[in-house]
């Protein structure tokens, strides 16, 4: 999945662009972190581990994984990530994930970013459902989440390994046709 241009985030100083090689420093300074890191499903060992995944992410087949730069324009550098982990073409839908520098959270950036990849899902996407998977007490991200519209849909037990353990997942998803849907 390919996205050009990519959507627009509603915050005056942040921007969304595609993932880019230079962006591995930065997005590995802060996932390596503590407080971020406890909630990632791999445990990172270099900034190499990075490089699969952003080369993934420019991909133009159908159905390849989509992940954007959250920008911070002022600083010039990168304060977050949102995509699509997952996507299937043939069902109209795709699976959500984010992360965000700890400098950066409280502050709205976030959800201006999920409302803003969720609207461009679906109308430049044209998906019917977004869903995300929110690690069982991420409380940040089910917060995000249900701030975006996103309905919670139930606990999927064990559902995704943990750095090697089973985890417990919480389900949020969001259609077309959901209130708000378009915005």
């Amino acid at each position: 999945m390919n996205v050009i241009p990519p959507p627009s985030i509603d915050l005056q100083g942040f921007s969304l662009r595609p993932m880019e090689m230079l962006d591995i420093p930065d997005w590995y300074d802060y996932l390596r972190l503590p407080e971020v890191a406890q909630h990632l499903r791999r445990e990172l060992q270099s900034a190499a581990d990075l490089a699969p995944l952003v080369q993934a992410y420019r991909s133009d087949e159908p159905g390849a994984p989509l992940r954007l730069a959250i920008v911070d324009d002022d600083l010039g550098c990168l304060a977050g990530s949102i995509g699509f982990d997952a996507v299937w073409p043939a069902d109209r839908s795709a699976e959500m994930d984010f992360d965000l520098a700890p400098a950066y959270w409280g502050r709205g950036l976030g959800l201006a970013a999920c409302k803003a990849v969720t609207a461009w899902a679906f109308a430049g996407c044209r998906l019917y459902r977004v869903q995300a998977a929110s690690r069982d007490g991420n409380r940040r991200a089910e917060q995000l989440l249900r701030g975006c519209g996103f309905q919670y849909e139930g606990l999927l037990r064990a559902y995704r390994q943990v750095r090697g353990e089973p985890g417990d997942f919480k389900m949020f998803s969001r259609l077309v046709t959901d209130p708000d849907a378009q915005g």
